[in-house]
Formats: C-alpha cells, sequence, structure tokens
C-alpha cells in the first residue's frame, strides 16, 4: 500500500472547517538587493469568515521558507483548531520552495496546493540549477511534493497534496471556494500581501 493511499481518510468535511491560506506580499522583481518579504496567514473556517491574520517575513528567494512557515503557523493561537494548510504554488518569495510533505510533518497538518495549470517544471529546474548553489536541493524539495493531481476539468483545478487523500482534499477546496476555482482564504490573503505592496511603494 502507498503512502498516498494509507492516509485515513475524513469521516466528513465540513462547511466550516478551521484552515489557514498562505500567500507572500510581493516585492521589487527587478531589485539585486536582498529583500524581506512579508508573508500573511489568514485563517478561516471555511468560507465563511475570517478568524484571524499571522505573518511573518522570509528573505527573497530564501533558503529555508518550510521552517519560518511553520514557526509561523505554531505560533498562532489558532493553530490547534487548524485542519488545513492552503499554498497557491510551492514557491514563496520568488524562488523559496515550500516543502509540503516536511510542512505537514512538523505541524500535523494537512497542506493542499491549488493550481490552476502545470507549472512549465523543466523551466523551473533549469532555473534552479543555474541561479543557485542549492539549486538541486531546491529542486528535491519541488520533486517531494509529487506531481500536480486533476481533480476538476473544468474550470481547471489541480492540487498537491500531503497528510491529507486528493478526494477529501478537493471536497475541501470546494467547500471553502465561494468564487471561481481559488479557496477564499487563499484570495484574502492574496489582496493582503498585493494591498501591502502597493502601500510600500
Amino acid at each position: 500500500m502507498s503512502k498516498r493511499t494509507s492516509i485515513r481518510r475524513w469521516r466528513a468535511v465540513k462547511n466550516k472547517t478551521p484552515i489557514i491560506g498562505i500567500d507572500d506580499g510581493g516585492f521589487d522583481r527587478f531589485s539585486k538587493q536582498n529583500q524581506k518579504i512579508p508573508v500573511f496567514g489568514v485563517i478561516m473556517k471555511g468560507a465563511a469568515y475570517v478568524d484571524g491574520v499571522t505573518q511573518c517575513l522570509i528573505d527573497r528567494d530564501d533558503t529555508s521558507p518550510t521552517l519560518k512557515l511553520k514557526d509561523m503557523i505554531l505560533s498562532s493561537a489558532h493553530k490547534p483548531q487548524l485542519q488545513g494548510i492552503f499554498l497557491q504554488g510551492i514557491t514563496i518569495g520568488g524562488f523559496g520552495v515550500i516543502d509540503i510533505p516536511q510542512l505537514y510533518t512538523i505541524t500535523d497538518i494537512p497542506v493542499i496546493v491549488v493550481l490552476r495549470k502545470i507549472p512549465n517544471f523543466q523551466k523551473i529546474k533549469r532555473s534552479l540549477l543555474e541561479l543557485f548553489p542549492d539549486g538541486q536541493e531546491r529542486w528535491q524539495c519541488m520533486e517531494n511534493a509529487g506531481k500536480p493531481i486533476l481533480v476538476q476539468k473544468s474550470p481547471q483545478i489541480l492540487l498537491q497534496v500531503a497528510g491529507i487523500h486528493p478526494d477529501d482534499a478537493f471536497s475541501l477546496t470546494k467547500k471553502c471556494t465561494m468564487v471561481g476555482t481559488i479557496p477564499e482564504v487563499l484570495r484574502i490573503a492574496h489582496f493582503i500581501g498585493a494591498s501591502n505592496y502597493r502601500s510600500l511603494k
């Protein structure tokens, strides 16, 4: 039995499941200076209402974003209730690569990455190996996430998961989504990050 199929299934996926959605606050992609980038975590009960917001700072192209996200999540007063971590892609703050199996293991909270299309992995791998001395390690983190799973064809939704069965992850994604294909918690985290970036320009 594979590790994925041995994951314990959820008895029910509730409408007001406590979750956190994480997105970065944006940065100047053309600057060559080292930048501290804010990362925002929005805590919600499903798609119903916002319970709180937390944040941390990472470096641009951070070498250890997984551990910094872990610290942000574990320091939140909402951590004991959280049953899902939502991400929109596994890179953050540029080429900081989140190791989603590790994030699940050290937080004990299932991780769901929501994608609308399959990334160009060959281009990403080439960039990682060319730009960073630890490019191979970064690429390994991307491989650890597994291949995106197509869970809906139209509109297209793909998921990468850790600590949760893909069917349960898709059910939770749908219950946390009000508009389009992106869970509300990620939409709000993105809006906060975009607003923060605009205020600094």
